[in-house]
């Protein structure tokens, strides 16, 4: 039988951060305002290349907080759940505080910490490609209906590009030992 061994927090290369920003069914968004007041929004993102794009309304904070050229930080939760032990497993460490702490009374989770400067999307081709994609990650079975809502709100939503400057991967995981 193999025998537990305390979680650790793993760092991970930059195609694991990707693929994670990608299985990420939304992310929060921090970044400091004009007056130096951090603001976090969670959003629905999607990633093509080296960009991740969001959409939002003209006038909404998303407006007023990403400027063009502001760097935000985006943090992206691909897999999260608490461990799943078999009872035996269980068994042999019920009455340990530490190795129920590491064990059992934890959170898995898979990650992407992303470092991105913003610029909101001028041009109307990139802008409809980002709503686009948006749309066959969120509502893939509707999209035969996306060029009528396309040409009706391309113009009175805001669509935004965030490069990435830099990316990691970090996964804390109960590690099997042989």
């Amino acid at each position: 039988m193999a025998k537990l061994q305390p979680h650790t927090e793993k760092v991970l290369g930059e195609h694991l951060a990707l693929t994670f920003v990608d299985k990420s069914d939304y992310a929060v968004f921090s970044c400091t305002d004009d007056a130096g007041e951090v603001h976090t929004v969670p959003l629905a993102l999607v990633r093509y290349n080296q960009f991740i794009y969001v959409q939002g309304g003209q006038n909404d904070t998303k407006a007023q907080l990403y400027k063009d050229g502001r760097t935000v930080q985006i943090v992206c939760v691909a897999e999260n759940q608490t461990p799943k032990l078999k009872y035996s497993e269980f068994s042999v460490i019920k009455n340990d505080a530490k190795a129920l702490a590491n064990q059992v009374f934890t959170m898995q989770y898979k990650s992407a910490i992303c470092t991105a400067k913003v610029a909101l999307i001028e041009n109307p081709q990139e802008k409809k490609l980002a709503l686009q994609l948006l749309s066959q990650k969120y509502c893939a079975k509707y999209m035969s209906s996306f060029d009528i809502l396309a040409d009706e709100y391309l113009d009175k939503i805001n669509v935004y590009r965030f490069e990435l400057i830099d990316i990691t991967a970090k996964s804390n995981k109960v590690i099997q030992a042989s």
